[in-house]
Parts: C-alpha cells; sequence; structure tokens
C-alpha cells in the first residue's frame, strides 16, 4: 500500500482485463490498486489505447524486437506512472469547490482521518487568509494510491526465439518480473499469486529494482 496509511485506500480487485488500467481510474484518489501484467500482448493494447492521452505518438514494440515481453510491461507502467502524476498534479491546482476533483478526494477519505478532520476544519474556517493557509497544505498532502502488480506464478509459459532456441530467463513470468523491476515505479509492490515458482523467486535476486536503496529502503517490495 501507499506509505501514507492514514489516507489511502487499496482495492482488491483482480482479472487481467478489468485491472489493467485502474491506477489511471483511482490512483489519483489516493486508492491503490493492483495491474495483472502477464499477458504481454494485452498490455501492448493499452500502450496503443492510452499514448494518445499523453499527446505523443505510439510506436508499437514488435515481437521481433529482442525481449519484446519485458519491454512492453516497463514502457506501459512507465505510461501509467507519468497519467497518474498529470492527473495529480492537476487535482492539486483545482479550486475548493463542488464537484471537484481535490474535493472529491478529500471527501473520499475516512471520517475517521486525521487529513479528512482537518479538510473540515478548513471548511468550516472563515477567515479567508487562515483558509488559504490550509488549502496550501491540503494541497502538499495529496499522495496517489500505489500502482502494484500481480504475476500469477503458474502462467509462465517457456517461450523459444525463431531459431526453435529456448529464450535464456524469457518465460512469461520472469519476463513480467523483469519488465517491472526496470519501471520507474517507486512505493509498488509485486504481488505472487496462484502457486510457487521457484525459478521466478530466484530471478528477483538479478533485477536491480528489488535491491535496496541508500536510505534502507526499497522502491519496489
Amino acid at each position: 500500500m501507499n506509505n501514507s496509511p492514514l489516507h489511502t485506500f487499496h482495492i482488491p480487485v483482480m482479472g487481467l482485463a478489468y485491472t489493467v488500467d485502474s491506477p489511471i481510474k483511482v490512483a489519483q484518489y489516493g486508492i491503490a490498486s493492483v495491474i495483472s501484467i502477464v499477458e504481454n500482448r494485452l498490455i501492448e493494447m493499452m500502450r496503443k489505447h492510452y499514448y494518445p492521452s499523453v499527446d505523443r505518438p505510439y510506436f508499437p514494440i514488435n515481437t521481433h524486437e529482442e525481449d519484446f515481453r519485458a519491454k512492453r510491461i516497463t514502457d506501459y507502467l512507465n505510461l501509467v506512472h507519468e497519467i497518474v502524476t498529470a492527473q495529480v498534479e492537476k487535482m492539486k491546482q483545482a479550486a475548493f469547490e463542488t464537484g471537484s476533483e481535490i474535493v472529491k478526494y478529500f471527501e473520499m477519505l475516512p471520517d475517521d482521518s486525521v487529513l479528512k478532520q482537518f479538510y473540515l476544519k478548513m471548511i468550516d474556517t472563515p477567515i479567508l487568509t487562515e483558509k488559504e493557509k490550509m488549502q496550501t497544505y491540503l494541497r502538499s498532502q495529496i499522495i496517489p494510491g500505489s500502482i502494484d502488480v500481480n504475476i500469477m506464478t503458474k502462467t509462465d509459459r517457456e517461450n523459444y526465439n525463431k531459431a526453435g532456441e529456448l529464450v535464456e530467463d524469457g518465460s512469461d513470468a520472469v519476463a513480467a518480473l523483469r519488465g517491472y523491476a526496470n519501471s520507474c515505479l517507486e512505493n509498488s509492490s509485486v504481488i505472487f499469486s496462484a502457486g510457487t515458482n521457484l525459478r521466478l523467486y530466484n530471478y528477483i535476486d538479478q533485477c536491480k529494482g528489488f535491491q535496496i536503496d541508500e536510505d534502507g529502503l526499497f522502491t519496489k517490495k
């Protein structure tokens, strides 16, 4: 989950098509969600669908490219992160007025949230200068929900190149893990489900994204 548990939610929903763009729909409201990433063909379809939303051309990552499965996943996760970041920045600039996204963010917080209580206090503050200071603080506290991913450990088909040779570290699940590890996501987690896969678990050690940083923290868990 997000590293600020006072005002985040988590949606425990799964399914390939249902989760593949969940963060784009809910992360700006502080809601963490999980993307199933093992199906790279669906990921490629979503890249094509969402690139126009950031006013950039879509360039296919074709199956003849080396490590195309991991590259598709990395690029899509980076794209989702970019979209969510832009949504949050736009929200921070919104006015505190009925129906605005920023009001929706704070209204959705649990009633026992410290931040929700501060927001309600701001609403009732009659002094304009004090209200504006409180709004500035509230804007600084807006944090998107984490963008987490799921890999079904048993969905790990071996893949072969055009010469019929086994692709090293190229199975579906391992490629998905590499794609996630190479992405720019931070404060994010991978969830392994549906069984045990020692090959997949052992591959974690080869991914820099899971290594501890100089502050003793992990950007990916």
